[in-house]
């Protein structure tokens, strides 16, 4: 798991319930709980019962973790079902579980608003020439930005390490130099440097087995490399520059352009 970092971006707010939502889930209650009276259901089932579901749906309503808060609907599918199954005659009671599932919601929904607080919007990201002899680390996950400045050996590794899916791309800045690291896979980093971001021109790290000649590629041996050859060359590449701010001459490069 990703952690640590001083994220670049606002985090996910959660809106509080709108006047009119609230009218809505106490009508819900109301409504569910008067229907099931009326087609003739035990009172004291129906309160028990409904008491329960308002209970569980307001504590998994107020959970930020968006599965526990998906509790609620299994446990009103299963009360519905002991209804159902016990007490035929008496389906109506299920809109009185309903109701009281959507006002317990609502109702946890505010409490886990409530707990956020105000919103803070994060400082811009660190202009890497304010720290000279530092490297500012950048990466994101998902629509989250994140930073961290003279990032450790250790961390720098983990993060290589799990660049995949949601998280593809991790950049470093020390002075006008950068290092890009992106790919969806430990087995399939790609990493390219630049001496200055104003300039076109980067370096590509060649794969395991690859030298230049005459401008070219070329492959010696081989050209598979053996699992989790590109994870260490990238680490290898990306520790250097973090302290020193240019290309790890123990790893091959080829050149090329790119847009900054």
């Amino acid at each position: 798991m990703i952690s640590g970092g001083r994220r670049l971006t606002p985090g996910a707010r959660v809106a509080r319930p709108t006047r009119g939502r609230y009218v809505l889930a106490f009508a819900a209650a109301i409504v569910g709980l008067a229907i099931s009276f009326v087609f003739g259901a035990f009172p004291v089932l129906v309160v028990l019962f409904s008491a329960v579901v308002l209970l569980l749906s307001f504590v998994s309503g107020a959970r930020q973790d968006p599965y526990k808060r998906m509790m609620v609907y299994p446990l009103v599918i299963g009360l519905s079902m002991v209804l159902l199954i016990n007490f035929g005659p008496i389906t109506w009671s299920i809109a009185a579980l309903v109701g009281c599932a959507v006002l317990g919601m609502t109702l946890g929904r505010a409490l886990r608003a409530a707990r956020q607080g105000t919103e803070v919007l994060p400082d811009p990201p660190t202009d890497p020439l304010t720290v000279p002899d530092r490297t500012v680390a950048t990466w994101a996950i998902g629509k989250d930005r994140f930073e961290e400045i003279s990032l450790a050996g250790e961390k720098l590794d983990q993060l290589l390490a799990q660049l995949n899916g949601n998280f593809s791309a991790l950049s470093l800045r020390r002075g006008s130099a950068r290092l890009d690291a992106v790919g969806f896979a430990p087995d399939a980093v790609e990493v390219y440097v630049t001496d200055d971001v104003a300039s076109a021109e980067w370096h590509t790290l060649l794969p395991a087995g690859q030298t230049m000649l005459g401008g070219h590629a070329n492959a010696a041996g081989s050209p598979d490399q053996a699992k989790g050859e590109s994870l260490r060359r990238a680490q290898l590449a990306a520790r250097f520059f973090a302290v020193s701010g240019s290309r790890s001459r123990d790893v091959a490069w080829s050149a090329s352009r790119r847009a900054g």
